[in-house]
């Protein structure tokens, strides 16, 4: 059967603010390369076609070139505005097509997505590999979709819910992400997530077991880890096949099971790859002994999610970590000589503007390498959504589209903060941040490849642009203020 699996068109404009634009890049999508493959396997033809490289029209007649049965979507909640419209001409231009929606966003608001469009015929919830084999093979024989688990399908004027699908035990059945079906050489990574390129993504493992205020756990609340044998092997694949030089893996947990960890830097030693990477972390699953295992087997940098540094905000954001515990993981992987990505955000319920000033002051002290600040989101599905509309911890926009951690305006206000304070918060965090001479000079005397020499020289100016929206934001407060 063919099937056609394509990320919506989307580009800069829709997830990024205006300042930083200019570092921002576009990965591919895993968990889509994770089911292209497994179609793949399964005897269908796929094509997979990248919204951020083509127009809705350009990828249309791609899809009637292809004679496509079948149209999948990745779907996260912020980029449906463009999904919706997409799905809908595609259904127009073939009636016939059997079109379905997977990812975060389908995930966490099936009904009231395919409530809003009669052109959508099923969505897949959670884990979508073995959901999509087993719906294209009915589809193909003609079999009751209602069989399925995992599904959301028509049936008659209404809906229907299948059961849903246990997450995979076994990772490792999976075949490697049907990168080869993608146009590789045109993505390129935001200028502030790797140190040099040609740079692949990968998981070693699914799921995570905390509990944030803020998080939607796509993969479950448990950690499934893969083999790490297989990890290496894929890394080595994409050192032969696409001249990798740097791994990002996207685990939510990296360093949950110390044992896979140190099995995991054994295989890469053993095997003398030679790669850079970079995990993500919790402040409370580090140790010396594993910040050096990892530094010795290509580790780079390391992002913890610091959010706040303030107590009582951590605690509002159920992180079950304290600032003491950050700042000594921070210390630590520094002292082994791994270098640290520090993400915070603005706007937490209960947060005030002192407060914010006092998280700025924090990532100052920690002194990473790079750093990222946002205003919180409430997605869909998570806990402070859920939150906020049973009419606690502030406002937000009922709008998808703003749904974003990056975007011009924050979508959610809490009750003691204004959005203007969110980001000018934001602003003062970077400008702060950066413009330090000392920070200036640790991160010019450490450029590790001419990719690093062109994020800097994009990341200025976003600097500058955020500098000069901060100017003239005072300059528009004392004009107001004397008015008065």
């Amino acid at each position: 059967m063919r099937i056609a699996l394509v990320v919506p068109p989307w580009g800069p404009d829709d997830i990024r603010a205006k300042d930083t634009r200019g570092i921002s890049g576009c990965w591919p999508t895993p968990g889509l390369q994770y089911v292209a493959a497994v179609l793949r396997d399964a005897g269908h033809e796929i094509l997979f076609l990248e919204g951020f490289f083509y127009s809705n029209e350009e990828m249309l007649e791609r899809i009637r070139e292809f004679r496509a049965r079948a149209l999948g979507v990745y779907v996260i909640s912020l980029l449906w505005d463009k999904a919706k419209p997409f799905i809908e001409r595609a259904k127009e231009q073939d009636p016939q097509l059997f079109t379905f929606i997977g990812g975060h966003g389908a995930t966490a608001m099936p009904e009231s997505l395919m409530k809003s469009t009669s052109a959508l015929d099923a969505i897949v919830i959670g884990e979508g590999e073995m959901t999509s084999r087993e719906l294209v093979g009915a589809l193909e024989n003609g079999e009751d979709l209602k069989n399925i688990r995992g599904l959301l399908v028509r049936d008659g004027e209404g809906l229907h819910r299948t059961p849903l699908r246990e997450m995979m035990e076994d990772l490792d059945q999976l075949p490697f992400p049907a990168v080869d079906l993608c146009e590789m050489d045109r993505y390129y990574p935001s200028f502030e997530q790797v140190s040099t390129v040609p740079a692949m993504q990968m998981l070693a493992s699914r799921g995570c077991n905390g509990s944030c205020l803020y998080c939607y756990k796509m993969y479950g609340s448990r950690i499934r880890l893969r083999d790490p044998v297989r990890v290496v092997d894929e890394i080595e694949y994409y050192i032969r096949n696409y001249g990798t030089r740097e791994i990002k893996f996207w685990d939510e947990h990296f360093s949950h099971d110390h044992d896979h960890v140190y099995e995991i830097c054994d295989e890469i030693i053993r095997r003398k790859v030679r790669v850079r990477w970079w995990v993500s972390c919790r402040a409370d699953s580090v140790d010396r002994p594993l910040l050096r295992a990892m530094k010795k087997a290509g580790c780079w940098c390391i992002n913890y999610g610091v959010e706040s540094g303030v107590q009582k905000h951590l605690d509002t954001l159920m992180k079950h970590e304290t600032v003491d515990q950050i700042r000594e993981a921070v210390r630590l992987t520094h002292s082994v000589g791994i270098k640290t990505h520090t993400t915070y955000i603005f706007g937490i319920p209960g947060e005030t503007f002192e407060d914010g000033l006092e998280t700025i002051e924090f990532a100052k002290e920690l002194n990473s390498f790079t750093v990222e600040f946002f205003p919180i989101t409430p997605f869909p599905g998570t806990p402070l959504y859920k939150g906020v509309h049973k009419g606690l911890f502030g406002t937000m926009s009922s709008a998808l589209s703003d749904q974003g951690m990056l975007l011009d305006r924050p979508c959610f206000v809490p009750f003691t903060m204004t959005a203007d304070e969110i980001m000018e918060l934001r602003r003062l965090a970077y400008t702060r941040y950066f413009l330090r001479p000392g920070f200036l000079l640790y991160r010019l005397t450490n450029i590790m490849s001419p990719f690093q020499l062109r994020a800097i020289f994009h990341g200025a100016g976003s600097l500058f642009m955020m500098l000069w929206e901060q100017l003239t934001s005072l300059w528009k407060k004392r004009r107001s203020g004397s008015r008065s």
